[in-house]
């Protein structure tokens, strides 16, 4: 068999894609998402809530500037 990657232009095509692989007619292979080598080498890991409130504080110190 052939291994095809395909890009999805509009939400209908996922639920073809997905009334096909019920039919045994493909089957769907989930890549995975690779992380950049530059977040690996992080020392100190921030949560996405940390993240959000470091940047909510450097949006709010850019707008005081201006």
């Amino acid at each position: 068999m052939e291994t095809l990657l395909i890009e999805l232009t509009n939400q209908k095509a996922y639920k073809l894609i997905q009334d096909m692989e019920e039919l045994n007619l493909i089957r769907v292979l989930k890549k995975p998402v690779k992380l950049s080598l530059l977040r690996g080498k992080i020392k100190t890991k921030m949560s996405d809530e940390d993240i959000d409130k470091r940047l909510n504080t450097l949006r709010q110190e850019w707008e005081r500037n201006t």
